[in-house]
């Protein structure tokens, strides 16, 4: 009979986003380690820390570890045949095999934990040029049919979007059928209608049908995210979305209906809940996403945020003085500053703090490089009527996938692989029942 076991094994090293203190006091209090134990993990010496172990329970203490902030990889041992051995006598030692990386996580294809971890470089192929044509056609086809092509407009854009972002060559793909895409608009453009006549005609029903917005935001938000997602896929493997009615309507509603009693102090702590939201409730394929960030890295962003802005006000309260003109230039600068201040903190934080079992990502946005595209781009777009927004599109898009990174713990033909096999397993979904697209 042959068996497997899995042993777990600590790097020594602090991942990216966590001080050591930080994951000492974490693991102490999560994982009901001494704080001697603790302190041990973070010396930077590779250690065993549990030996003979099934899949499943090393994959969950290797997730635990990473949670806190702790580098862990998994490892097989080879698979040994038990009947041709004669029975060991109570208490013997039994020879340990050489370890191998296990299939499908930390190590897939690697030779040893230390030497798997590489980085993969996402690239964007796409030009402005073919996405102009692309975008004009469906401009005229949506007008021309009064809108109806807009649902065959948004599966043609987003096809060329997806296959054009690669990574290890390969591109991704959108599968959307457009008639659900249509579904859904309709079913969104005849709510809005019977609530404008209600407005109109009978404003007390208007009121209690407003009520039922409020009531429905989060259903809208996990459809749309669930349909997304449903029909993105890599490498022929789709991608999953499992979030929760109530999961959005706290993350949706009830956290920003307290931003005001707080008088805004709770708005970084919103915008965490949200990302964090979508970020743990997607899959690829059956392994699912998780988020190491912390409400104090986006507290920090933020706090850190009120020091430009602050400056930057006062310099255009001082310019008005002098000549008032400049301080609206001044107000311009500092309005391009702060957007791309927070964009670029926020959006590496989301991708550095996201991991896939044990691959992660990291996410390198400038400031500068990022702001100077979006002036060009808001300047060209006014000056061509909005002709140049597809070459718009495309220069943010490259800019954004050209510097974020996959830190794949060994191959990832093998994870491609382990999950196409547990995908086939499962199957087809049993229905598509309300599987329509209710985002515009």
């Amino acid at each position: 009979m042959e068996e497997s076991t899995y042993s777990v094994v600590s790097r020594g090293i602090v991942l990216e986003g966590f001080d050591p203190d930080t994951v000492k006091r974490s693991l102490v209090a999560q994982l009901g380690m001494s704080p001697e134990t603790a302190g041990k993990l973070l010396s930077g010496r590779r250690l065993v820390l549990k030996k003979g172990l099934d899949e499943a329970t090393a994959r969950r203490f290797g997730q635990a570890l990473r949670r806190s902030g702790l580098d862990a990889v998994l490892t097989r041992t080879p698979s040994r045949v038990k009947a041709s051995a004669p029975p060991a006598s109570p208490g013997a030692a039994e020879p340990a095999g050489p370890a191998a990386p296990l299939p499908g996580a930390e190590d897939r294809g690697g030779p040893a934990p230390d030497e798997s971890t590489r980085r993969i470089a996402f690239g964007f192929l796409g030009t402005g040029w073919e996405y102009f044509k692309i975008w004009l056609v469906n401009t005229i086809l949506s007008i021309l049919t009064l809108g109806v092509y807009s649902a065959w407009a948004k599966v043609r854009r987003k096809r060329y979007l997806y296959g054009s972002t690669r990574l290890q060559g390969s591109g991704f793909e959108y599968l959307a059928d457009p008639v659900k895409i249509l579904k859904g608009r309709a079913l969104v453009v005849c709510f809005f209608i019977l609530y404008s006549l209600l407005d109109q005609f009978l404003p007390i029903l208007a009121g209690v049908l407003s009520l039922g917005i409020v009531v429905l935001l989060p259903w809208v938000v996990v459809k749309s995210l669930s349909f997304n997602a449903r029909n993105s896929a890599y490498r022929n493997i789709r991608f999953g979305f499992n979030g929760s009615y109530m999961g959005a309507a706290k993350a949706y509603i009830l956290w920003p209906i307290l931003v005001p009693f707080t008088l805004g102090i709770l708005f970084p702590y919103v915008f965490y809940r949200q990302k964090e939201f979508i970020v743990e409730n997607h899959t690829y394929g059956t392994t699912p996403f998780s988020f190491d960030a912390t409400a104090g890295d986006y507290y920090r962003i933020f706090l850190t945020g009120l020091v430009p802005l602050g400056i930057g006000l006062v310099l255009a309260v001082l310019l008005a003085f002098l000549f008032r003109p400049l301080s609206f230039v001044a107000l311009a600068v500092l309005y391009l500053y702060m957007f791309a201040f927070f964009s670029v903190k926020t959006t590496n934080l989301m991708y550095s703090s996201a991991r896939l079992d044990l691959h992660r990502f990291s996410a390198d946005l400038e400031i500068k490089g990022y702001g100077l595209i979006i002036l060009t781009n808001t300047l060209a777009t006014v000056l061509t009527l909005g002709l140049f927004h597809p070459w718009a599109l495309i220069r943010t898009l490259r800019y954004k996938v050209r510097h974020l990174t996959l830190i794949a713990a060994g191959s990832l033909d093998g994870f491609i692989a382990a999950e196409q096999k547990q995908v086939s397993a499962i199957g087809e979904e049993a229905g598509d029942f309300l599987d329509i697209d209710v985002g515009l």
